[in-house]
């Protein structure tokens, strides 16, 4: 059972709890944090979804809800441990920005891993995730327009491509792990 902290739409706390998959009242909103995983050769780590979920084996970036008791950076943090199995560091997570998106708030992160990703660093979330890996940014857009990548997290990624740019550097390489 997950548990988020509400905040109002002005993103102040207000006092409560809400149990997911519940309804949540209008004017109550809680926070969800999405992080783009930048490989040190400057590839991005794309996750499946699990067959079971919405969009269905669609690929994405890192993300989830932030339970209650934590910050934005600390669900952050915690969501890219769960779903992939890689560690990072607060400090090393940089905040792209903040939307508001229905009944809540979505902080995008970017992370740009210093070591390289290999197949072995990766433990996939059962239930969550069920496949991984690398693409340049060309191979990104490919799968953006062949359909395979959920919509929003492209979308996003448009929004913050001026802050993210500098963390990426194309490569010709498959990807794959």
């Amino acid at each position: 059972m997950e548990i988020w902290d509400l905040v109002d739409e002005q993103r102040k706390p207000i006092g409560k709890l809400h149990t997911r998959g519940k309804a949540q009242q209008s004017g109550e909103y809680h926070v969800v944090v999405e992080i783009l995983t930048v490989n040190a050769d400057g590839r991005i780590l794309l996750t499946q979804r699990d067959a079971a979920k919405t969009h269905p084996l669609l690929w994405e970036t890192t993300g989830g809800s932030v339970t209650a008791g934590e910050s934005s950076i600390q669900g952050a943090v915690r969501e890219l441990a769960e779903e992939t199995g890689l560690v990072a560091e607060e400090e090393e997570l940089q905040l792209l920005g903040e939307m508001k998106y229905g009944n809540h708030f979505l902080d995008s992160y970017v992370w740009k891993r210093k070591a390289a990703i290999q197949p072995e660093d990766l433990i996939l979330q059962p239930g969550e995730v069920c496949g991984a890996k690398l693409v340049t940014l060309a191979e990104f857009e490919e799968m953006v327009q062949q359909g395979l990548v959920v919509s929003r997290i492209w979308d996003r990624f448009q929004v913050n491509r001026h802050q993210i740019m500098p963390y990426l550097r194309q490569q010709n390489s498959e990807g794959v792990i």
